[in-house]
């Protein structure tokens, strides 16, 4: 289904931070990472520090695409790993071609406006321009699934600072997937483990 009145509730993202796993290219070299989509009210934002492929991506292409998934070890992998290729699909439009996750339930094309580049970050304002839906999978929150969101986010911080205070985090949420989560949730936290 192709949607262009970007209603952005209609494809998942929605008023506050929305966890997404955002693709970029850089014309030959692919790359998804989880991201959080700030939204609030008709604005749309992203929030990149220095250091990472998609900030690089991001800063020179102006374009991002961010992928809606309930997959825990996509969020997994895609923190700390490169997928891939066969977990791309190109999609070209009005001359340009952008890489999606296959798996994604659904996909926007931002471009990038309204930049600021300080010393730390790379801030832009998000005008969607492409939005797809692949599936609408239904599915009930559950609980396990924000713990290994939480998970990576604390893994790349332990990753970047080698405070401690983040591994006993880790774990925290790692307890709470062992109690809610189900087999695919428990294998992405054996993946944060495993890269820890």
């Amino acid at each position: 289904m192709q949607e262009n009145d970007f209603d952005l509730d209609k494809f998942g993202i929605n008023e506050g931070i929305s966890e997404t796993i955002v693709t970029t290219t850089n014309g030959w070299t692919l790359n998804a990472a989880p991201m959080g989509i700030i939204r609030k009210k008709d604005k749309t934002f992203i929030r990149l520090f220095k250091g990472s492929t998609t900030y690089e991506n991001v800063v020179s292409g102006k374009l991002l695409v961010a992928n809606i998934t309930s997959d825990p070890e996509l969020f997994a992998l895609s923190t700390f790993t490169d997928l891939d290729d066969p977990s791309f699909e190109n999609v070209s439009f009005d001359g340009i071609t952008i890489s999606t996750l296959k798996e994604a339930q659904s996909w926007v094309v931002f471009e990038c406006v309204n930049t600021k580049l300080t010393s730390e970050a790379f801030v832009a304002e998000l005008v969607p321009i492409r939005a797809h839906i692949n599936k609408c999978r239904i599915k009930a929150p559950n609980r396990a699934l924000f713990g290994v969101i939480e998970a990576c986010i604390h893994a790349t911080r332990y990753h970047l600072t080698g405070d401690e205070k983040y591994v006993k985090l880790i774990k925290a949420y790692g307890d709470l997937v062992d109690k809610c989560g189900g087999d695919s949730e428990k294998e992405a936290m054996k993946i944060i483990y495993e890269y820890l």
